[in-house]
């Protein structure tokens, strides 16, 4: 039995088209959201605007281009911003009738602004070295540098000032 050549006229030479929907991503509609964002907007009050896209184009986005995570991450210190002015805003609005609502308010909108620019807005935390023998450091953690051998308590001092994290106590110094 003699086999017949496949045509090759209808077998595509370049590569293929992609799969799905093209993107409607634009630098226009990115500054938009960055803007609405810096505003006061969350990204759920973006997307329910049925001119903007959906949350889970929003995250695509930000995955696939760079520049808009970037101006996505700025954004959100700005709405961080946004929140801290409102906060000062419904302080001065408080009266003894709203006292405990505006608690509330008051309490999320900073711990909203906590989560959104850590850097600015969140819990400072430092350390400093007391006496000669512990080293304590905020929000409970104790390293008793007496159980350190002589290289360990080396590498901890030195790698705290370069954290620029330490207050150095004189050995000779007495307790004041």
């Amino acid at each position: 039995m003699v086999r017949k050549p496949i045509p090759t006229k209808n077998i595509p030479t370049e590569s293929p088209r992609p799969v799905g929907r093209p993107s409607t991503y634009s630098d226009d509609i990115a500054e938009i959201i960055c803007e609405r964002m810096i505003n006061g907007e969350s990204f759920v009050q973006i997307c329910s605007d049925p001119t903007m896209p959906s949350r889970a184009t929003l995250y695509r986005w930000r995955a696939a281009h760079p520049d808009f995570d970037t101006g996505c991450a700025r954004a959100r210190e700005g709405l961080a911003d946004y929140l801290v002015d409102r906060i000062e805003q419904m302080a001065d609005d408080t009266t003894e009738l709203n006292v405990n609502s505006q608690k509330v308010k008051i309490s999320v909108a900073q711990w909203r602004a906590e989560k959104m620019a850590p850097r600015i807005y969140g819990p400072r935390v430092n350390t400093e070295v007391t006496g000669n023998a512990t080293l304590n450091v905020t929000h409970s953690t104790t390293i008793d540098v007496k159980t350190l051998d002589a290289d360990a308590r080396d590498a901890l001092r030195q790698a705290l000032l370069a954290a620029g994290k330490i207050i150095e106590h004189d050995e000779n110094e007495g307790d004041a």
